[in-house]
């Protein structure tokens, strides 16, 4: 069914769904097929607050078009917005607390109010699109280093893929994969997203590629380093120049550290590296481990994009301890961590990713699971 989709290019990144077909299939899946009276309950414990407030004025929504969820970082409008169509049409555009309406389309803000700058700001800047909605589909545009993408989730009971543009054959060098692995051009919003106090930031600045083999972590006693990763990195630059730069840096903010030609102690880590080209420092947490000859396992890949291995790896802490309590109660690590645990495999190929759960799990369940702990952070 050709749906008409909002688009707005500041937004980070957009889910639409067709809402009619969801529902059912959210409630065949917790009815019939889950059957998991706990967590009902607690869904039903989140839709029925006494502390109800009409933010929408009797809006409703009409369940037979398109409904679209953005997440907004700009100088006018930042956090969630969501957009549907309304079963009643308005003459003229109305300003609700929370959103706006224009004809059949509403702009709802349900964290925040709206303010009547955003609402113009919002109607003036939203495109449209023709793009037809499937059942088991959630269609994705996200904003990747300047551009806007396009793909789509979809899932069968035990499988969830995603699938986007092909990409074009970029042969470049990446770390034979191990573990969880992940290797792709570095996102240019990541380092804006990650806070200055973070000492090692310093080593992604002017950073054009990375591969990662990642295998867990542990508590350690250490008060400067109370986390030691298990981990491989190969960081490739824009230019030599940008390679040294970053790491004098990191040399600087740790000269308390003992460091040596190819290796510094950080806290129980003897971390081990290497300059294996002009722009390209490869890093490891442990050299026996991972590069006992000196040299790091290198392999090809044809698009410069891989993504392969254990999901649970991400989330898994060894010598947890009482502070496994303390984290169980962070709300977006328990539910990653549950969300991770149920995975067999993540893939990927060249149109996009396939992530397999494991036979006892239901993927629209977990994905709801998830984002209801992550709504009550």
């Amino acid at each position: 069914m050709q749906q008409r989709i909002p688009i707005i290019h500041e937004a980070s990144f957009e889910l639409t769904a067709h809402p009619l077909s969801l529902i059912k299939e959210l409630i065949s899946t917790e009815l019939f097929e889950v059957k998991n009276q706990l967590f009902l309950n607690e869904l039903h414990q989140l839709t029925s607050s006494k502390a109800k407030k009409n933010k929408l004025d009797g809006v409703h929504m009409d369940l037979q078009q398109a409904m679209s969820v953005f997440y907004i970082q700009s100088t006018f409008f930042k956090g969630l917005l969501i957009h549907f169509q309304s079963t009643q049409e308005s003459s003229k555009k109305v300003i609700g607390a929370h959103y706006v309406q224009r004809e059949k389309d509403v702009f709802y803000s349900p964290l925040t109010p709206l303010t009547r700058k955003q609402s113009k700001w919002i109607l003036n800047n939203v495109k449209w699109k023709k793009r037809s909605v499937l059942p088991r589909q959630l269609i994705v545009h996200q904003k990747l280093n300047g551009q806007l993408i396009e793909g789509s989730l979809q899932w069968t009971q035990h499988e969830l893929q995603y699938v986007t543009q092909g990409q074009k054959t970029n042969q470049t060098l990446i770390l034979s994969p191990r573990s969880f692995h992940y290797s792709n051009q570095f996102p240019n919003k990541v380092l804006s997203s990650i806070p200055k106090q973070f000492s090692l930031r310093c080593l992604l600045n002017s950073l054009d590629r990375i591969s990662l083999n990642y295998d867990g972590g542990k508590l350690t006693e250490d008060e400067q380093f109370p986390f030691a990763p298990s981990f491989e990195v190969l960081l490739e630059y824009k230019n030599p120049g940008s390679m040294e730069s970053a790491l004098k840096t990191a040399q600087s903010i740790f000269d308390t550290l003992e460091w040596k030609e190819e290796g510094v102690r950080m806290g129980s880590q003897e971390i081990f590296f290497k300059r294996t080209s002009p722009k390209t420092l490869y890093i490891c947490s442990d050299k026996q481990v991972f590069c006992p000859t000196g040299t790091p396992n290198i392999t090809r890949c044809q698009t410069g994009f891989l993504c392969k291995g254990d999901l649970g790896r991400l989330t898994s802490i060894k010598n947890i301890g009482w502070a496994g309590l303390v984290l169980d109660m962070i709300p977006a690590f328990r539910a990653s961590k549950e969300l991770f645990d149920g995975t067999k495999e993540v893939r990927s190929s060249n149109y996009g990713m396939e992530i397999t759960f494991k036979p006892e799990k239901n993927v629209l369940h977990e994905l709801l699971k998830t984002m209801v702990v992550f709504g009550q952070e």
